[in-house]
């Protein structure tokens, strides 16, 4: 029998009431932010723990087969009329990505911001601070330094202190948060 996997507490009693002060969060109980906070945070942290149990070295064999399949398939398409040309340059790009995670060379901490599985976290994010607050998600701010990037990066901050393994919560900064923001479609 296997029991199922459940998600740490990533936000205290106390943290919760910090978020809906500090943000003016007042049309969800405690209870329901933390549940919401919860479950949009769940889903990111089974995939984020997921990549770290298979392991960097099964990923970069992964990522190596990878390349040599998306390397094929740009030669085919290269020098064809729209819009097998820019499919082309496309793989190129997602070859030329591939190719410096293998190598390990770069910080990729920017270009993870445009993830799917980080965009989708700022989504539910997103929808949070709609229901909640009249100041829109892709504005600067109310004026009284409740803005959404603060926002996201507190909860990044707790959900790293709860999962420290999950080295991405805690590099997010005000850039990486910025670009998440601006990701998100209006």
């Amino acid at each position: 029998m296997t029991t199922p996997f459940t998600l740490k507490n990533l936000f205290s009693a106390e943290k919760i009431t910090n978020l809906r002060d500090n943000f003016g969060f007042q049309r969800f109980s405690d209870e329901e932010l933390t549940e919401r906070l919860q479950k949009t945070f769940s889903d990111y942290i089974i995939a984020a723990l997921t990549e770290i149990a298979d392991g960097q070295q099964n990923t970069q064999k992964i990522y190596i087969e990878a390349s040599y399949h998306i390397d094929k398939a740009r030669k085919l398409l290269e020098y064809m009329p729209h819009p097998a040309g820019k499919m082309s340059y496309r793989l190129a790009t997602m070859l030329d990505t591939l190719n410096k995670l293998v190598e390990g060379s770069d910080n990729f901490a920017t270009e993870r911001a445009s993830r799917f599985m980080e965009k989708n976290l700022v989504r539910h994010m997103r929808d949070i601070w709609i229901a909640n607050t009249s100041t829109p998600f892709h504005s600067g701010g109310d004026g009284t330094g409740r803005n959404p990037r603060d926002f996201i990066l507190e909860c990044f901050k707790n959900a790293g202190d709860t999962y420290p393994e999950i080295a991405w919560f805690n590099e997010v900064d005000y850039t990486i948060a910025d670009l998440l923001i601006k990701s998100i479609k209006r």
